[in-house]
């Protein structure tokens, strides 16, 4: 097992170092472009984006908070692709998105080779007790760096909205269990022994081990 975990880091760190050189080399016909139509950069961007998604597929298939940020980017980037002209700052965005995800994507892959080896203890509590429902508790194992996103599509089907403006985390619960409503998740905070509001989105929030976790309804 290790020796496997030893070959797949080894794999992700080529694969990133790769990825980050193409990036770099991108990069920098970008920082000392003279002129203001970037567009003779856009192939360039384009076969970048290209290489991620043919690396990441297992990755971009796996989360599906991730392949939505990718097709968001995709289009962004078949848009200004069909431009005659791009301005300097339509480019910056997109070299800004795409390291973005590239570390998102890079980070994932890791965690998961990490996770065949180590794994944690975490609780969550689904409250349904405010649209007529009861409590329900979730006590399983999960690999490190798994978000509370994670977690909750591990436990239970959910369905859910990605807003690509929202930072950090994308992602709203619209639905839990067939169960529509707003929800809304805690922690338990030791410090105050008490429940604390969720103050990112939830696939922004890494589990910790014996972390407890909370969906509730607003009310």
């Amino acid at each position: 097992m290790l020796r496997e975990l030893t070959e797949s880091y080894e794999e992700s760190v080529a694969k990133r170092n790769s990825l980050s050189a193409e990036y770099g080399a991108l990069l920098g016909e970008y920082q000392w472009f003279q002129g203001e139509n970037y567009s003779s950069l856009m192939n360039a961007y384009s076969s970048l984006l290209s290489n991620l998604n043919g690396n990441y597929t297992s990755m971009l298939s796996e989360f599906p908070e991730l392949n939505t940020t990718y097709n968001n980017l995709l289009a962004k980037t078949q848009t200004l692709s069909e431009k005659s002209e791009v301005t300097r700052e339509e480019f910056g965005s997109l070299l800004n998105d795409f390291y973005k995800l590239f570390n998102a994507l890079a980070l994932k892959e890791l965690d998961n080779a990490v996770g065949i080896t180590s794994e944690i203890q975490v609780s969550l509590c689904i409250n349904y007790t405010k649209i007529g429902g009861t409590v329900e508790w979730h006590n399983i194992s999960i690999s490190v760096c798994s978000t509370l996103f994670d977690l909750t599509r591990k436990v239970a089907n959910i369905t859910y909205d990605y807003y690509a403006i929202i930072e950090p985390g994308h992602i709203i619960i619209t639905s839990i269990n067939n169960q529509t409503a707003g929800w809304l998740w805690y922690y338990w905070d030791e410090t105050i022994n008490d429940w604390a509001w969720g103050p990112v989105g939830c696939d922004a929030w890494t589990l910790k081990n014996n972390g407890i976790y909370k969906w509730d309804v607003y009310s």
